[in-house]
């Protein structure tokens, strides 16, 4: 019998695996995915490095997380911008790898949880999708709000019936990357969902990335969305490198509900001893989760299974 199965392995999930890692505890890690990090992915195009997730973060407690970015040897991966938000010079996929080159423990790619339950008074059962039945002794859940909700149902009706409504917002980051051979600088209003970077790691000499968050629904997402949002702002219509990114759980919007905060509160009251719910969509607060809460809730897991 495994002591903890940690079930997702976004960044929640990768810093509770770490912590569990550190502290000698036996666990297995389950992702449905075929790779880690969940929405954090950086990919290089040509010399322009992407972020499909937010590639400038807002950070809640400075101290922490500079802290555990050097224990993760990544003290100078980062910097701060003019907006006073913190970038990963190489993309933020630095931190996802710096976390898996941490774990030792099995991983189970691939693997869908079905729903989650007791074998005994002393036993948790994970039921996967395949037919595949496991046991622990605690259960540490990072998977999003609209698949944990279907975890739960047997587990904590009452848990399910609280994330049924979960919903997140639609979505679609759009990166460009303009050498010195297009018409810079850029412009565009500082009311507007865009952030751009002129770091020389992050792109070619003389270069600039610009990423959009554009909210647009999947089914009428236009099939150049690169060209229309430059002719729409004005940018030259061929970029050097772009990427688009879409993922679906990317971005809770019930931090907006005035009883988000309460009701999560109620969820963790609702957890059985020995189980654990976390991740962006759990995080108590009536604004938009932060890089750094999403790792201290993993810290805080696996510290309390282990107590």
């Amino acid at each position: 019998m495994r002591d903890v199965v940690v079930i997702g392995g976004g960044l929640s999930g990768l810093a509770a695996a770490y912590e569990l890692e550190k502290r000698g505890v036996p666990y297995t890690l389950i992702e449905v995915k075929s790779r880690l990090g969940g929405s954090i992915e950086s990919v290089e195009s040509n010399g322009f490095i992407f972020d499909s997730a937010p590639m400038c973060h807002a950070v809640d407690d400075p101290a922490f997380f500079e802290a555990y970015l050097a224990e993760l040897g990544l003290k100078d991966a980062v910097f701060i911008n003019d907006d006073g938000l913190l970038v990963f010079h190489r993309g933020t996929q630095v931190l996802i790898d710096a976390l898996k080159a941490k774990i030792t423990a099995p991983i189970m790619f691939r693997m869908a949880v079905s729903t989650l339950g007791m074998l005994d008074a002393e036993r948790f059962a994970i039921c996967m999708e395949n037919g595949l039945l496991l046991d622990a002794k605690a259960l540490i859940v990072a998977a999003p709000a609209r698949y944990a909700e279907r975890m739960f149902y047997t587990l904590v009706p009452e848990i399910a019936f609280r994330l049924l409504d979960y919903r997140y917002d639609n979505i679609v980051r759009v990166s460009l990357g303009y050498s010195h051979t297009n018409t810079l600088p850029l412009e565009y209003g500082h009311d507007t969902p865009i952030v751009d970077l002129r770091v020389a790691r992050r792109m070619p000499k003389d270069s600039l990335t610009v990423q959009a968050a554009l909210r647009i629904e999947e089914a009428e997402q236009p099939f150049d969305v690169v060209g229309e949002l430059a002719a729409l702002m004005g940018w030259g219509l061929n970029p050097a490198a772009d990427h688009i990114a879409r993922w679906n759980e990317s971005d809770p919007i019930m931090w907006r509900q005035s009883d988000h905060v309460e009701n999560m509160h109620r969820i963790q009251a609702l957890l059985p001893m020995g189980v654990a719910l976390i991740g962006s969509d759990y995080i108590p607060t009536n604004k938009p989760p932060h890089i750094d809460e999403r790792i201290r809730q993993g810290l805080q897991a696996a510290q309390a299974l282990v107590i």
